[in-house]
């Protein structure tokens, strides 16, 4: 695999889970990612993760499909997000780019691979959530480009999360007091 080659996380390959939940964690909060979750859904197909670049990850996306159950998560959001539990949906859950490979097209490509693997799946549609954090770099460039729809802002969205998961903000250094605007894309075949 080279520089930007991006490929499904292998099953067993722990080294590569290591260094792509120390790339999610450091980008997106410190224990948001354990390897043996990466590798679990990495098994599951229900789920999938894909890793850019070797052996060092310059990027890596999760994804999953979502159960009606799953709705609860996003009920802040209202409407926007809870009507398209009626059909089949995918969450685009978590991207992220090293800093100096960010602006050359990779998150774009790394969400573009988790949007057609949803499609794979017969999902109606997408839904993800932008981190507001203030940071350079945001997912919400990538979210707009590809034609997702944005929907409504919720202030500290991650704050409960984070006490209740134990994860650290990176741009808060404790619990994540950011906020999270809802994008959804319609996926058709």
């Amino acid at each position: 695999m080279g520089r930007d080659d991006i490929s499904p996380l292998a099953a067993g390959d722990r080294a590569t889970a290591a260094a792509t939940a120390a790339l999610l964690n450091r980008e997106l909060g410190a224990g948001l990612y354990r390897p043996e979750w990466l590798l679990e859904d990495a098994a599951d197909p229900s789920a999938g993760v894909w890793v850019a670049g070797a052996p060092v990850p310059a990027g890596a996306a999760v994804a999953r499909l979502l159960a009606s159950d799953d709705a609860d998560y996003y009920r802040a959001f209202g409407p926007a997000a809870l009507d398209l539990f009626a059909g089949a949906v995918g969450s685009f859950e978590a991207f992220a780019v090293e800093p100096d490979r960010r602006r050359h097209g990779l998150g774009t490509r790394l969400a573009t691979v988790s949007l057609d693997w949803m499609r794979g799946r017969g999902c109606n549609s997408a839904v993800t959530l932008s981190w507001r954090s203030g940071r350079e770099g945001s997912s919400t460039g990538v979210f707009r480009h590809l034609g997702m729809r944005e929907g409504p802002t919720v202030e500290r969205f991650y704050r409960d999360e984070s006490l209740r998961n134990g994860w650290t903000c990176p741009v808060c250094c404790g619990p994540c007091s950011c906020s999270a605007t809802l994008f959804t894309l319609a996926l058709t075949r």
